[in-house]
């Protein structure tokens, strides 16, 4: 690099670190001065005023007869507008024209959407959203509070590798007149180049580029990733969507381990046998081309062969990476068993995870974390504007009072109490109004004047056999109360479980370490027990539960004991292999956003059996 290159680099790396600076100095002030402002009821008016000529606005205003040249003064006016709140099929047949016809500008919001985002279809049907334009400064305070709570200098060009495909599908108008991306909201991000490894000018160049752009399958993307960035013992950041991407991406470098050894001593690139899909000839010759060859490392595979034979992999991350600085995932009290998990075996807890953002394909981030390590989450009030559904009593199903008279009450930002649970609700640039996320967050505490928030579950999680409607929330503190005293006995990691329905009986599923399996006899004692004190949780939690129980509408629940890591990664295996999963596969190859569920509903069913296939001893 020459005196005039490097002046320029760092040049722009000062002004990167300035901006960044800026970006959170109006973090902050809105932190301390929105609710004074009323910031929050601004950008209501203000996506009212932007989206005033849509073909969906002016639709509602026809829809309740109230007049479109009438201006929106304050909250009650949107309310009159809205009465009730909307879900996905309030919009589906606008977003179905924006697909079908090419010259269908102005519908949701003004003019042509730069993408289609498609949900992950964890807790319901994969769902689509038009997506018109990305806020650059929901990452700036993404960025800003990265680099206020990670005690590093991340503006040096960190060597980074993000485990997220970004590979997208295109979807064609049926007139062929128009052409959209369509992927997880992480990609279009990326491809429009806001993302916070950009801001904070990562150096992503470790692993090439046309890796995360043509290859989709999850355990090849996982392959080729660990060849490259295992060469580089100077790795810095480890970057994925959820955290579950990352327990998967350890468990299959151990079991790939030798296998991925002998490439990186070699400088090869595996054959095609070895892939579950075999790489397109031109991005085969291109990975071992020139630009893009990995050189025979024989030094670097012996380092890390002595690195597992002296400690196994217990916390190999900076056995790995010495110099590694912090993982940036999503993590939340919902999936604490998985986070547990990675700490407990690969990662070492003295190296920060960085939770990244609160978001959906909904809206691309409604909330940005408060530091590292932690789940509490601070509002964008120029983002979104946000209503609050009080749920009373967690486990309440509140579904009944937005019937065709009356929608349950909406609290705004500044009404928000400490200690008490709330759906979000939310209205966005990109067109939804009082649309129902059925997300619930529990407030925390305050980030200046501003309220903090733990996304704590979804309201649309339950099981029921008979009516009594156990919810996801309420099954998580009930086995996390019972597991512990029994833990040591069956993993020696975190506890991975998930609950699902057999015909009229509650089904515990567990998975237990290998060395532990035999022990047959201990097992079933602990199974006899653990469905024991859950009935009776259970009954005491849940008065409908207790009721049916008392009729025989229930069955005692059963306990399976699952395979190690069946819960982890193996259901994520699952879910993106298009031949088991059917035409549902094909599109979890996108595997950004997917996520992994304490409750499997029934409609599942195929992950249902693979569960099932999985059982190294059952006790009803």
């Amino acid at each position: 690099m020459s005196l005039w290159s490097w002046f320029l680099n760092k040049c722009l790396l000062i002004y990167q670190y300035l901006l960044i600076q800026y970006k959170g100095i109006c973090f902050n002030y809105d932190g301390k001065y929105s609710i004074k402002n009323k910031t929050n009821r601004q950008t209501l008016f203000n996506i009212l005023k932007q989206n005033k000529n849509t073909k969906f606005l002016i639709d509602q205003h026809q829809k309740v007869n109230f007049n479109k040249d009438e201006n929106i003064k304050n909250v009650e006016d949107f309310k009159k507008l809205f009465p009730k709140y909307t879900t996905y099929s309030d919009y589906k047949s606008y977003v179905d024209e924006i697909m079908n016809n090419g010259h269908a500008t102005n519908i949701m919001s003004i003019g042509y959407p730069i993408a289609l985002t498609n949900t992950s279809g964890t807790s319901g049907d994969p769902k689509y959203f038009p997506v018109y334009s990305l806020d650059i400064n929901e990452a700036y305070a993404i960025c800003y509070m990265l680099t206020k709570t990670v005690p590093y200098n991340l503006f040096n060009g960190c060597k980074s590798i993000s485990l997220n495909s970004l590979k997208y599908e295109t979807h064609v108008t049926k007139d062929n007149l128009k052409t959209y991306k369509k992927s997880a909201i992480t990609t279009i991000a990326a491809r429009e180049k806001q993302n916070i490894e950009t801001i904070l000018r990562f150096n992503q160049n470790i692993v090439p580029s046309i890796i995360f752009n043509e290859i989709t399958h999850q355990n090849d993307l996982f392959l080729f990733i660990s060849l490259w960035s295992l060469q580089c013992k100077d790795l810095e950041i480890i970057s994925s969507t959820f955290v579950m991407a990352l327990i998967h991406f350890f468990t299959f470098i151990e079991e790939k381990f030798d296998f991925i050894c002998k490439h990186i001593e070699l400088g090869t690139i595996p054959a095609d046998e070895s892939l579950s899909s075999p790489l397109p000839i031109d991005i085969r010759l291109a990975l071992e081309s020139t630009k893009y060859h990995l050189p025979p490392n024989p030094n670097r595979a012996q380092e890390l062969r002595k690195i597992i034979d002296e400690n196994g992999f217990h916390h190999v991350n900076t056995r790995f990476w010495p110099n590694l600085k912090c993982g940036i995932c999503i993590i939340s009290p919902s999936i604490r068993q998985f986070e547990l998990k990675l700490l407990s075996t690969y990662w070492s807890p003295v190296v920060p995870i960085f939770p990244y953002v609160y978001g959906m394909s909904e809206h691309h981030r409604i909330a940005v974390p408060l530091k590292s390590n932690s789940y509490d989450l601070i509002p964008l009030p120029r983002s979104v504007y946000y209503e609050f559904i009080e749920i009373k009593d967690d486990y309440d199903d509140y579904d009944d009072d937005d019937d065709d008279n009356q929608s349950p009450e909406s609290f705004e930002l500044h009404q928000l109490e400490q200690g008490k649970c709330y759906e979000v609700v939310l209205t966005t640039y990109d067109g939804l109004y009082r649309y129902r996320t059925e997300d619930i967050i529990k407030v925390t505490g305050y980030y200046y004047s501003l309220p903090t928030w733990q996304l704590i579950g979804r309201h649309g999680q339950y099981l029921s056999v008979a009516g009594e409607h156990v919810t996801e929330i309420e099954l998580r503190n009930i086995i996390n109360s019972i597991l512990p005293e029994y833990e040591k006995e069956f993993t020696s990691s975190s506890q991975q479980y998930s609950v699902f329905l057999d015909k009229i009986s509650y089904v515990l599923a567990i998975e237990v370490d290998k060395d532990k399996q035999d022990n047959k006899d201990r097992l079933i004692q602990i199974s006899k027990e653990l469905c024991m004190k859950l009935d009776q949780k259970l009954k005491e939690s849940n008065e409908d539960y207790k009721i049916y129980r008392d009729k025989q509408k229930i069955s005692a629940p059963i306990l399976l004991w699952l395979k190690y890591n069946t819960l982890t990664t193996g259901i994520r295996e699952f879910r993106t292999d298009s031949k088991k999963m059917g035409a549902k596969g094909s599109k979890a190859q996108m595997t950004n956003q997917l996520k992994s569920q304490m409750i499997i509903k029934n409609k599942n069913k195929k992950i249902i059996d693979f569960v099932k296939d999985n059982v190294v001893l059952k006790i009803d």
